[in-house]
């Protein structure tokens, strides 16, 4: 685009700015050899500016009519409100920008949670490339910047549909990335693709198999930038996510992906030591005991034994007041190995599996936390069903009432595995109870 050109869109801009809002569309259709995309982009970036510079009313004004002249696809659904969908947008990486607590950005997320869909990654999209395109590259970076913290936070976010959630995460970073050279900025690209694996590993939508195998190449690919010479702590996270990954995945021997992911872990401990790094410590004991506890090579009773002993480790750090997220998850994990001893006193261990998962259930409420609530309302299901301590009718039909109490999330539509596990269980149950 010429010089020129470029001054006959930003005159009509500051046309449009020094007049009333009523007469916008008035002053478009006398220009209309100039409403097409080139304005569109001139509106953005013009915005993002003024945005940039505090002016937040001017801003939201050219945004908001750039959001009108959009030609998006429309969707299978009603036509979306692609301006309230825009201002959502503007406003919670504004406030992200500011560098607002999660607090304050999880309470805009709340608010907007209907607009955490398909449509929000799209204009996502559409809004960062077009910005991208028109501003000094310096300035690309730190919306790109903005766009990761967002996602980081999306991606943590408790509340809402996690697959949608997920979904607008991994657009976002793969968008962030467009600014971002390796040769020219390795760091922050090996960061990108670190948090970009992050999310294909724990995605819900898409092929699970296929999303692994992504996750596992985004983490190799971070480590060709996160050496342990170089990047000892960041390589270190890079090496208990991966352990991470290789837990989840399916394809190739099982058996020896667990074991990578035991080795991957205690990689992650040569840099995250006790002293140093003690809640990095923690979070690969804890790992370490998850992995323990779905360990197909050696002994199953040892191998639970490990589990117990490297979850114990990481209520070293992990207290209910300092981390309570994290200590339901051990308390959680430690359920689970509790519940799957058979050695030793059975009636005992099952007792102390129930109460882990009810210590955990302390934190991660329905409110709060829906999806480790169901998750634990299945293991207590588990729990229940195995009970050898009272009336074993009784014990069944708290087994078939936490089994319906997780479904209440895991919905045949947004958790169709998990849906389709806890009906096979149902029919499981209530066949033993007609025994």
């Amino acid at each position: 685009m010429t010089q020129p050109q470029t001054q006959l869109y930003l005159k009509l801009i500051e046309t449009l700015l020094n007049s009333p809002r009523a007469l916008e569309m008035e002053i478009l259709n006398a220009h209309k050899n100039l409403v097409n995309q080139n304005l569109i982009s001139h509106l953005i970036t013009v915005g993002e500016n003024l945005r940039k510079k505090q002016y937040l009313d001017q801003a939201e004004r050219l945004i908001s009519l750039a959001s009108k002249l959009l030609q998006l696809e429309k969707t299978n659904s009603a036509t979306v409100n692609r301006q309230e969908y825009l201002k959502f947008l503007m406003a919670v990486l504004h406030k992200v920008s500011q560098q607002a607590t999660p607090q304050l950005i999880y309470s805009i997320l709340e608010q907007n949670i209907d607009k955490i869909d398909d449509n929000l990654g799209t204009i996502l999209q559409y809004w960062a490339t077009e910005t991208f395109n028109s501003v000094k590259p310096e300035q690309a970076r730190s919306v790109a910047n903005d766009i990761v913290n967002f996602c980081n936070l999306l991606s943590d976010f408790p509340k809402g549909n996690k697959a949608n959630n997920l979904e607008v995460a991994i657009i976002g970073y793969q968008t962030a990335l467009k600014p971002y050279k390796k040769l020219q900025f390795p760091e922050n690209w090996a960061i990108i693709h670190g948090n970009l694996a992050n999310a294909y590993r724990d995605r819900i939508k898409g092929n699970k198999i296929e999303n692994i195998e992504n996750a596992i190449a985004f983490y190799h690919f971070a480590l060709t930038v996160f050496t342990k010479e170089k990047y000892a702590y960041r390589w270190a996270n890079i090496q208990r996510n991966l352990g991470i990954a290789y837990l989840y995945r399916f394809k190739d021997d099982r058996a020896e992906n667990i074991d990578n992911a035991i080795a991957h872990y205690q990689q992650a401990l040569l840099v995250h030591n006790f002293d140093d790094f003690p809640q990095d410590w923690a979070a690969s004991h804890n790992n370490l005991g998850d992995a323990y506890l779905s360990r197909l090579y050696g002994n199953r009773q040892e191998n639970l034994l490990t589990a117990i002993h490297h979850l114990q480790e990481a209520l070293k750090i992990y207290t209910p007041q300092d981390f309570p997220h994290q200590w339901a998850m051990v308390q959680n994990n430690l359920g689970n190995a509790f519940q799957s001893i058979t050695t030793g006193e059975r009636e005992k261990n099952i007792e102390e599996a129930i109460s882990c998962y009810q210590k955990a259930l302390s934190v991660h409420t329905l409110k709060q936390f829906p999806y480790n609530w169901a998750m634990i309302q299945n293991n207590l299901a588990g729990a229940y069903r195995h009970r050898i301590k009272g009336n074993k009718s009784e014990n069944i039909d708290q087994a078939i009432f936490f089994l319906k109490q997780a479904s209440v999330v895991y919905t045949k539509d947004k958790f169709p595995q998990q849906w389709a596990d806890i009906q096979y269980n149902l029919n499981q149950i209530c066949s033993e109870k007609n025994q």
